[in-house]
């Protein structure tokens, strides 16, 4: 497949005008929203200890100020999706921004774990109608012109990662500087202007009048999903405990069953027909792999630096900017890369250099505490492989997403995205506290074995990456087929 629009947005007559390029305006509004929202995913964690003095949280209402966000946000992308089809892409989006800021504001003055919880699950639902309808955006507005597409796609999601990876570092800064409470309310500044640029100049993009919400599919689709997420989250306290593997077990049979009911439907929730479409399938598998590998390593390098050589939250931060600054150079390197190579090939690309890094992170944690210069270094080449993963992927995922099924489309490749993050954790937390308990039982120091730990986790990561490296291939020989 090359890098090719939705068919029925072009006009497939030879003497028809090339379109016209759309303004970058709807770029940028809908890009600085989903960098909000993946910065909301990663910039909480640095500030749970302050977060657990202040508001005498215990562990569980800390693992669900991380994971409350991430359950709502995965469940309800699909639902985000089928709103925009519904009511307007930029309805949906207003609708988004609206209640992700009044959330962001409830979690900045939450006076008890309870309050923070729950405008905790209250963001996760904003950023699921606000991500699905930003992407949908994207599609409808530069599908016409497939080089534009490209540009805009790699710009909207290497914000994406570059949020993720800032939200480490703006925490840090934030916690030490102000007060946790400032990582959330910063906010709302940003999606007052959001949203003033919003209606001013986003187009109605109203929806269509055959499209129905289809709530009780929804219920069950969101149920399904929830259950999975769910499941994951429960993981990161161990393997052995049996109601994650209830939860999963039932996703698995809802899911099951939903997908059997939309197959057949004549207006379906979910776009089944999609994952028949090899690129679009492929796509969504990628996407889980590389959201899997990056929180996943997010969260092993900041424990890792922390635990094991005893950085602040603040240092930590720091470290970690060689692998934000990674992702920002690599991410602005796509587009002209892509005109002269292709996609497929940058994605295959990425993956073999976050192999790499992967496998020094590996060799510098074999022993002892190890070396945090060489993983620092290690982590700055694998925040060069982030844009050149899931930029390709999303543009070979929404190439075939048809216009009218462009809300729900994409709200699916976020799902795979974000079931993904929800994977990353639910992995390599589990192997790496059964390894750091080990080694402090066996008599090692706390530092020795957050190395230790550190250094099992990402073993997983390296599997986690040949599997991305086999999808890479897959996708690069359906680009090949379809040219």
């Amino acid at each position: 497949m090359t890098e090719k629009t939705h068919p029925e947005a072009v006009d497939a007559s030879p003497d028809a005008p090339p379109p016209m390029k759309a303004p970058w305006s709807a770029l940028a509004i809908a890009g600085i929203a989903q960098m909000l929202i993946m910065l909301d995913s990663t910039i909480v964690n640095v500030a749970l200890p302050s977060i657990g003095r202040d508001l005498q949280a215990g562990p569980i209402a800390l693992q669900w100020t991380v994971g409350g966000y991430v359950l709502t946000y995965g469940a309800l992308l699909l639902f985000g999706g089928r709103l925009a089809d519904t009511i307007g892409r930029r309805n949906a989006f207003l609708v988004g921004l609206a209640v992700f800021g009044a959330a962001s504001l409830a979690c900045g003055v939450a006076g008890s774990e309870q309050i923070l919880v729950t405008a905790r699950l209250g963001q996760g639902v904003g950023a699921a109608v606000l991500s699905a309808s930003a992407l949908s955006i994207i599609v409808a507005t530069y599908g016409r012109v497939p080089a534009q597409l490209n540009t805009a796609l790699t710009v909207w999601s290497g914000l994406g990662v570059i949020g993720a990876t800032v939200g480490v570092i703006l925490g840090g800064l934030i916690v030490e500087s102000l007060s946790w409470r400032w990582a959330f309310l910063i906010n709302i500044p940003i999606l007052l202007a959001v949203l003033v640029a919003a209606l001013a100049r986003l187009a109605p993009m109203k929806g269509s009048g055959d499209t129905r919400m289809r709530l009780p599919t929804a219920v069950v689709a969101t149920l399904g999903i929830g259950l999975l997420c769910f499941g994951f989250i429960q993981l990161q306290e161990g393997l052995g405990e049996p109601w994650p593997w209830v939860a999963l077990a039932a996703s698995v049979v809802l899911i099951a069953l939903l997908v059997r009911h939309q197959d057949r439907a004549q207006d379906p929730l979910l776009p089944v027909f999609l994952l028949r479409v090899r690129a679009y399938a492929w796509a969504g598998f990628g996407l889980l792999l590389a959201a899997t590998l990056m929180l996943g390593a997010l969260y092993l390098s900041s424990n890792y630096l922390q635990n094991a050589h005893g950085m602040s939250p603040l240092e930590t931060g720091f470290a970690l900017l060689p692998l934000c600054l990674g992702s920002l150079v690599s991410a602005f390197a796509i587009p002209a890369l892509a005109a002269r190579v292709g996609m497929a090939r940058i994605y295959l690309a990425g993956v073999v250099v976050q192999l790499a890094a992967i496998a020094a992170v590996i060799a510098a944690t074999a022993s002892g505490t190890g070396s945090a210069a060489a993983v620092i270094g290690a982590l700055a080449v694998f925040g060069l492989g982030l844009p050149t993963m899931f930029v390709p992927l999303y543009t070979f995922g929404s190439a075939p997403i048809p216009e009218a099924h462009a809300g729900v489309g994409s709200g699916l490749l976020n799902t795979f995205n974000e079931a993904g993050a929800g994977v990353g954790l639910a992995i390599v937390a589990p192997v790496s506290s059964v390894v750091i308990a080990a080694g402090v039982g066996a008599g090692a120091t706390g530092a020795e074995a957050a190395a230790a730990g550190a250094h099992a986790g990402f073993q997983v990561l390296a599997v986690v990456s040949v599997l991305a490296g086999a999808t890479a291939v897959a996708l690069w020989r359906v680009s090949r087929s379809d040219a």
